[in-house]
């Protein structure tokens, strides 16, 4: 079995590379981090979507196919995402290993990235205005669209109000209000600020040859670096010295309850934090949990209920929807059920649903291309860099009393609640 390396590339610039030879196609993934910043958050949301719309050398989507169809159906993707205080934009470009066919293209494919990525297509000093204006209002549509998915919306006005001083309270899809302020020209150059003074990981996943595809990558990006940015790590310690209540009032047939927790816990101290997942899993993972069993089954309280946690922040939710009659009655029982946990009361049965869920999930990290890329991606970000394999072992090793001690300093930040009844 050949393991990953990672390899520096120097001027800010990582290249790693995950050996796998049971795809049929390789998967080469451009990672640029930006601290997350509400100047530059809603300029960041757009660009993925202006980039991969034309380029220099192809400047519509109609001659991006063209040339995509030339290189076997290669195709490309784009987006941003918020992992702890970062932005994250991301390229990907998928291809036909080189074993499947008659010409060696992986050289060409990677030019066709650069040439997306490096030479966006620039009129009179900025992005092209009618993809610009589109782009603007996708986005618009994107932002206002979550207020119709209650429960998505009342988790994303759970953590504005909880983070609300914090980077990470900042909505990754960015402002409505900072959308018409954004020019052509002036994305443009913030793009080229990005591409310049941005950490860029390049991750590569499939069937290659490795000196092949350094040199390949090595040469074949045509990246103009200056100062790079240092991402600092965000805070993860915090006393909660009131918890907050906000209760707000809509159109709504259903209740939706988030109650946000600081767990105080630091995720680079590994096996804690693995304590910490699991010990959130027991709580609230799945219909083995206790709050589904107790709050859900037995009492009949909501229509669903969960826990999640953020890694970067250590932070866990847990999310409900109710009737708004049973809001003081479900937050006493879902309080109740994290006391059980923090005092070691998890059933052998509890213990071993949650890490055999755990352990499940885990694995089909590497059944789809790509999921091992965002993984490790993910793992060099937080400077953890543990395998899938090790964060089994960490899984299976976790008692009860890891989980105390977990959960030991978890405190209350903020409850939210979304009804129509102003009496709740």
């Amino acid at each position: 079995m050949k393991n990953n390396k990672t390899i520096n590339l120097g001027k800010g610039i990582n290249l790693t590379l995950i050996p796998e030879e049971k795809f049929k196609s390789n998967l080469v993934s451009i990672y640029i981090q930006r601290i997350l910043d509400r100047d530059e958050v809603t300029m960041n949301a757009l660009l993925p979507s202006i980039i991969k719309s034309g380029s220099e050398k192809y400047p519509s989507a109609r001659e991006m196919s063209y040339h995509q169809d030339d290189l076997y159906g290669v195709s490309i993707g784009a987006d941003s995402s918020k992992r702890g205080e970062s932005q994250v934009i991301t390229f990907k470009i998928i291809s036909t290993d080189e074993e499947y066919l008659d010409e060696k293209i992986f050289k060409k494919v990677v030019k066709y990235l650069d040439e997306v990525v490096n030479h966006p297509l620039v009129i009179d000093g900025g992005f092209k205005e009618e993809y610009v204006a589109i782009e603007k209002e996708n986005l618009k549509n994107r932002i206002e669209s979550i207020i119709n998915d209650k429960g998505r919306y009342a988790v994303e006005r759970a953590r504005e109000e909880m983070f609300k001083n914090e980077k990470y309270g900042i909505s990754d899809l960015g402002y409505l209000a900072d959308i018409d302020k954004i020019t052509a020209k002036g994305l443009y150059e913030h793009y080229v600020n990005i591409m310049k003074t941005s950490p860029i990981d390049i991750v590569v996943e499939g069937n290659f040859d490795e000196d092949e595809i350094v040199e390949i990558i090595s040469n074949g990006f045509d990246f103009h670096r200056e100062n790079i940015i240092e991402i600092p790590r965000a805070d993860f310690i915090k006393k909660v010295d009131e918890i907050k209540v906000i209760k707000e009032e809509m159109d709504i047939t259903q209740g939706k309850l988030v109650m946000g927790y600081r767990c105080n816990v630091d995720y680079k101290d590994e096996f804690k934090y693995y304590s910490l997942f699991v010990g959130s899993n027991v709580l609230g993972g799945g219909p083995h949990s206790k709050l589904f069993v107790n709050v859900r089954e037995k009492e009949s309280l909501c229509y669903y209920i969960y826990s999640s946690l953020e890694k970067y922040k250590t932070s866990m939710f847990i999310s409900s929807g109710i009737e708004s009659e049973n809001y003081d009655k479900t937050v006493e029982l879902i309080g109740e059920q994290l006391k059980s946990l923090k005092e070691g009361k998890i059933s052998d049965e509890e213990l071993l649903n949650s890490k055999s869920a755990i352990i499940s999930s885990l694995k089909t990290i590497k059944d789809s291309l790509g999921g091992s890329s965002d993984f490790y991606f993910s793992q060099s970000m937080g400077g953890t860099n543990t395998t899938v394999e090790k964060i089994i072992e960490m899984i299976e090793k976790v008692t009860v009393s890891d989980i105390v001690e977990a959960f030991k300093n978890i405190e209350l930040d903020t409850i939210y609640f979304l009804s129509n009844n102003k009496e709740a």
